[in-house]
This record gives structure tokens, C-alpha cells and sequence, in this order.
């Protein structure tokens, strides 16, 4: 829903969540065509109000005469861009609802924007992961959407964290109508003992989120667990959790399945992220995740050879939580196989 102010000065209301980022783009759009036009109506305050399914209102900072931005309730915005020091034009930001991470919130205070938030109390500075990082993984998902029909994508979702946000960045990039669409999977291979933490931590995770889990059945490997998958469901891409880090064969975010496995494109959005980047996403944002990482898991594989992390573990013989893990080179150390 659009409400424009008339008298030159005008306010534009987007409301809702049919509102999507290319309707913010069209802003400019129509901002340009308004100077083409020699209209005298210029957008001073843009107003965004629960919209759900905005990602990124990076367009924003082409409105050479905005001045006033306020976002209330926006869950999903992840990219705001170079809104702050472009346009030069804009003073002040409210926000409600909404969070922005420490580097998006030091970068309009540097460019000299008046920041007002709902609450009595600013919120305290998050650690997140580089809006560029978090930009490239959207982009990433919506490019190959354009060459898949949801019901031949597959999510492989086990519960732990990478997957978690994986599952995030999904959603913010192509909505959560798209995800009860998609097959969201869990592999079960015959010799991994899951967590039972694990277990009701996905299975809660899917009834929140109101999604169905295909699950494979155990099967001797995960080769013949991702063939079931395949054969169910035809599947033609699998978006995975997996990270550089996790010492894969896969060199690129992007790369169809090696020789022996089911032929299927392996599309993997957090594959530069880094141990760091996940937990400052959680944390930012406010994810679920399963409670074992907040017992010095750092790393979730079968429950016969997983333990704590020794580098979290305190004088008491207790243990810090995954995310305060200084170096996530170390992630792997409580995997006893690893």
C-alpha cells in the first residue's frame, strides 16, 4: 500500500507483505521518470511498515532528495547499502522493530544521520557479518532461482547452525511461501547417532516455520541417502550448509555433484562465510538453535563422537558457550573423528 503527500513535498507509505525489494527499486524509478517529467513532486520520507519480505532497501540511496527514512517491524531487511552517506540529502533514520548490525549502524552515524530508535533504549551494537557477505549469498540464491521451479529444489536441513542460517538467507531472499514449496530434506545415514537435542530442536524448528521434512531413511551412506532424496522427490539442486571451512571436496559456492553421487547442482550460499560470520548472524538477528551450542558444542556430528569443545572449557570443568570460541579454526576440535 502506497499514500503520497501532495505539495511537492511528498511521503510514500509502503505497507505489508506483499511489499518486495523491487517494488522499493521502482522508487527510483519513479523518481526518475518524475524528473524527466519536469514534475515538481520530490520523495522526501520514505515510510516502510512490516514488511516481511524486504531484503534490501539499498535503492534507496538513489533518491537524491530523501531526507527521512522510518522502518518499523521490517524482520527480513538485511541490506540498507550505501544509504547514509549517499544521498547526501538524508538526516534521519527511525527505526522499530528492526535491527541493523553495529558496522550498518556506525556507517549512517559516520555520515552524520540522526538515528532514532523505537525503544527508550538503543539497541547494543551486534556483531554481524559484512553486509557484502550477506549480499552475495541473497544474490546468489535468487540468480539460480531463476533457472529452478521450487518443486524441483531440495534444502538440506539437519538442525545445526549453518543450516539455520541457511535456511535464513533462503527465506529473506525468496520468501517463506517459497521454502513450504521447496523439499526440505535430513539425511540419515546408518552410522551417525544423532543428538536427541538435535532431533527436537529440527523437528520444533519445522513446526514453527509449518514445513515438512522428507526424510531419507537410513541407508548405509549418504550417497544412497541423497539418491532416495532425488529419486522422491526430483530434485535438481540441493542447497547445503556447507562452508569452505568444513574441508569439503567443493572448491566453489556453485558445482554439480562429483562422480558417484546423484547428478544434482550442490549450491552452497554460506561457502565463505566463516565460523565467525554464522554466530554474528545468529546472534543478530535473533535465530533459533539448538541448545547443545550453548554447552560448549561447536560442532554437531553423531552423538557417539562429539563432545564440548575443550577450548570453551572453564576452570569448573564447565563450559562456555559455541559462540564465544575465539578461534574458529577450532571448531572441529570436539569432533573425536575429526
Amino acid at each position: 500500500m502506497c499514500t503520497s503527500e501532495p505539495m511537492g513535498d511528498e511521503v510514500v507509505r509502503l505497507e505489508g507483505c506483499s511489499v518486495t525489494d523491487n517494488m522499493v527499486e521502482g522508487l527510483c524509478k519513479l523518481k526518475n521518470n518524475s524528473s524527466n517529467n519536469n514534475n515538481n513532486n520530490n520523495i522526501r520520507c520514505v515510510e516502510l511498515e512490516n514488511c516481511a519480505n524486504i531484503t534490501d532497501i539499498s535503492a534507496l540511496a538513489h533518491i537524491a532528495t530523501l531526507e527521512e527514512v522510518t522502518i518499523r517491524n521490517c524482520s527480513s531487511l538485511r541490506i540498507i547499502g550505501s544509504l547514509g552517506p549517499s544521498p547526501p540529502s538524508l538526516r534521519k533514520i527511525r527505526l522499530a522493530g528492526t535491527v541493523l548490525t553495529g558496522a550498518q549502524l556506525q556507517k549512517l552515524k559516520d555520515s552524520r544521520v540522526e538515528i532514532v530508535f523505537g525503544s527508550s533504549e538503543p539497541p547494543t551494537p551486534s556483531r554481524g557479518p559484512g553486509e557484502d557477505l550477506v549480499k552475495e549469498s541473497v544474490e546468489l540464491v535468487r540468480d539460480l532461482m531463476k533457472q529452478f521451479k521450487p518443486e524441483n529444489v531440495g534444502i538440506a536441513f539437519n538442525g545445526g547452525k549453518d543450516s539455520v542460517v541457511m535456511m535464513d538467507i533462503l527465506q529473506c531472499a525468496m520468501g517463506r511461501e517459497f521454502l513450504s514449496q521447496c523439499c526440505v530434506f535430513h539425511l540419515e545415514a546408518a552410522n551417525e547417532k544423532e543428538f536427541q537435542e538435535v532431533v527436537m530442536f529440527r523437528e520444533a524448528f519445522a513446526k514453527e516455520k509449518k514445513l515438512s521434512i522428507v526424510r531419507s531413511g537410513h541407508k548405509a551412506s549418504m550417497k544412497e541417502c541423497l539418491a532416495q532424496i532425488k529419486a522422491m522427490k526430483g530434485i535438481q539442486v540441493a542447497f547445503m550448509g556447507t562452508r569452505m571451512a568444513d574441508g569439503c571436496h567443493q572448491r566453489t559456492s556453485v558445482e554439480r555433484t562429483t562422480a558417484g553421487w546423484p547428478d544434482l547442482l550442490r549450491a552452497c550460499p554460506l561457502f565463505s562465510w566463516s565460523y565467525e560470520d554464522v554466530w554474528g548472524y545468529i546472534l543478530t538477528y535473533g535465530l533459533p538453535f539448538c541448545e547443545l551450542y550453548s554447552k560448549g558444542y561447536t560442532s554437531l556430528g553423531s552423538a557417539d563422537t562429539t563432545l564440548p569443545n575443550t577450548r570453551l572449557c572453564r576452570v569448573d570443568g564447565t563450559f562456555l558457550p559455541a559462540w564465544e570460541l575465539v578461534d574458529g579454526r577450532s571448531e572441529r576440535y570436539g569432533r573425536l573423528n575429526a
